[in-house]
């Protein structure tokens, strides 16, 4: 068993940690939201096999994230007691196992500090973190990897660093109470609405401008979408925006932002998305939307994606994005 000694993380991963709290903060998104992504990442920057987010309930930890094969699902229950994720709680400090396997002819030490599970399942190295909420550990977040050794002590601390990130997001979640549902998202589509895309396009500016963070966005508009409220009805209308932001939902990263900013246009702002990575997701929408027939064939869907360029503002990306869904319904033939 070894503890995590403090050892500063590189500068790109510095980097990386800095630009991830940044993007979350700008993105607003929630706990759960912010374990998963946590946990995504630090399987990026560890090369972890798996990642696990627990929070304490009683005698037991909970998953709320996870990644990887050697895991158990999200909301499965494991008692703390004699693991490892159990014992970093407890102790409220990072903790680290080199090798789960047993000594040539000796007993499994390490192994019976770590999940039986998991160590069944190949996991050779295992390193985690409490999350902290004031003195207390309310969790843990937990990586693994499946060849002895894999976690330097530079590793420990980017996962401190990355479990900070989510103790700061149940604070807020513990402290503050949530928005009202309308005060920001839109109710017809549950999307952020023109307020919530304002100030996040706002943030990803002053991103781009202070730390030249890059970001794209795609105004993504239904042409046609009045003329067939009125011949089929409002109800029919209202269904294929909802049909649109779900296909726009499901094909964006959760760090992403949808938003509906009017009646017949919505908005993806994506961060650190280069102008070719934004046109596949839009063509991608595109195609899902044509293949599941979720709009009237006389209603067009149209795209404008453009990339931030240093020291424009929200009108002026605005203006070019507009420019390009022009060019984009253009191209491919108007709403019949």
């Amino acid at each position: 068993m070894m503890r995590g000694m403090s050892l500063a993380p590189s500068q790109p991963r510095l980097l990386a940690i800095i630009e991830l709290h940044s993007a979350i903060a700008a993105a607003a998104l929630n706990a759960d939201e912010v374990m998963h992504l946590v946990a995504e990442r630090a399987a990026t920057l560890l090369s972890a096999a798996a990642v696990r987010v627990a929070l304490v309930e009683g005698d037991d930890l909970v998953y709320r994230a996870v990644t990887g094969p050697a895991t158990p699902p999200v909301g499965a229950r494991v008692a703390r007691e004699a693991t490892l994720a159990g014992r970093c709680v407890s102790e409220r400090r990072a903790l680290r196992i080199d090798d789960t396997a047993p000594p040539s002819g000796g007993p499994a030490v390490n192994a019976a500090a770590a999940t039986p599970a998991l160590v069944g399942a190949g996991v050779v190295s295992v390193a985690c973190v409490p999350l902290l909420y004031g003195e207390t550990a309310v969790g843990v977040l937990e990586v693994d990897a499946t060849r002895p050794a894999a976690f330097s002590d530079e590793d420990v601390e980017t996962l401190r660093m990355l479990g900070q990130i989510i103790a700061i997001a149940l604070h807020r979640a513990y402290t503050y109470p949530r928005p009202r549902f309308d005060s920001l998202q839109d109710a017809q589509t549950s999307l952020g609405n023109r307020r919530a895309f304002d100030e996040r396009l706002d943030a990803e500016l002053n991103r781009n401008r202070r730390f030249k963070h890059s970001f794209s966005l795609a105004l993504v508009e239904l042409d046609g979408l009045e003329s067939a409220s009125d011949r089929l009805g409002q109800a029919a209308a209202d269904e294929m925006l909802r049909r649109i932001a779900t296909i726009l939902k499901a094909h964006t990263r959760m760090i992403d932002g949808c938003f509906r900013i009017h009646a017949d246009e919505l908005a993806i702002v994506m961060p650190g998305t280069s102008l070719e990575g934004a046109r596949i997701v839009a063509e991608r929408c595109r195609a899902h939307s044509l293949e599941s027939r979720a709009l009237d064939s006389a209603v067009q869907l149209g795209f404008g994606v453009v990339a931030a360029i240093p020291e424009e503002s929200a009108a002026d990306i605005l203006g070019r994005a507009n420019a390009d869904l022009a060019r984009d319904k253009a191209a491919h033939g108007p709403a019949t």
